[in-house]
């Protein structure tokens, strides 16, 4: 693994974090250009993204800091210093983003299915990206294993699921898939209504989908472990029931 990036004098690149910055860079971009081609005005779609992303960033700091609290406790230094302590959850930046998105988009009156759909293709590669990180940060630790898959990660002295590795390749196909159906699915017969948020919902119930096998290979203590299985779960029957009712 490769948790230091490169070292200059006395500032320290960590790899976890240098992914975090440019994913949170490439979402910010790809969003302000898909919000600006709706007619929405740039400091309203920049004040809209930093919102979001802060409070994504702090819900994802939050949960895992609860999820490992025996190894942080009431340090407060280790909740802030990421890249020195790091660690963050998935599910807690992604149910940041969604209240971040509701909040803002019915303050500023906008359709939030609509921009769901654009804000979708900006928080896919950050979420590629996360993963990547978290690979070579080597804090997206599975359970050990004997698969030929199995990787060796510091301090282990078994192979364990690369679990981050494995979640960023399914997000890459996840991307791939809703990319190619962008501009077809308003004219698929049995969506008749051809309402907005059907890239967003689809976006949410594939993730869901793809998590749900990868929970049962994270190394995770029981009541998380359960945590994850109940909103992965949930994610696909919600995103699925939405869809099915959205379509008439």
């Amino acid at each position: 693994m490769l948790p230091v990036l490169f070292t200059l004098g006395s500032i320290t690149i960590y790899t976890f974090g240098f992914f975090l910055g440019i994913g949170a860079f490439f979402a910010a971009f790809i969003i302000w250009r898909r919000l600006k081609e709706l007619g929405i005005k740039e400091e309203k779609i920049i004040d809209g993204i930093i919102f979001c992303q802060f409070l994504g960033l702090f819900f994802s700091r939050l949960f895992f800091i609860i999820e490992k609290f025996s190894e942080f406790g009431l340090i407060l230094s280790r909740w802030v210093l990421i890249g020195r302590f790091p660690g963050l959850s998935f599910w807690g930046w992604l149910i940041g983003i969604i209240l971040g998105l509701v909040f803002f988009s019915r303050r500023q009156k906008w359709d939030f299915w609509r921009i769901a759909d654009e804000v979708t293709f900006g928080v896919l590669p950050f979420l590629f990206l996360f993963q990547l990180g978290a690979f070579f940060d080597g804090s997206g630790v599975g359970k050990p294993t004997g698969m030929p898959w199995g990787i060796f990660f510091p301090g282990s002295l078994v192979r364990q699921h690369p679990v981050s590795l494995m979640m960023g390749i399914l997000i890459l196909l996840i991307w791939i898939f809703l990319l190619r159906i962008e501009r077809r699915w308003r004219t698929w017969s049995w969506y008749k209504s051809q309402k907005p948020g059907f890239v967003a919902l689809s976006f949410l119930g594939l993730l869901c989908l793809v998590n749900l096998p990868l929970a049962f290979l994270k190394e995770n203590k029981l009541y998380f472990f359960l945590f994850d299985i109940f909103l992965s779960f949930g994610g696909v029957v919600l995103s699925t029931t939405l869809i099915w009712l959205r379509r008439k």
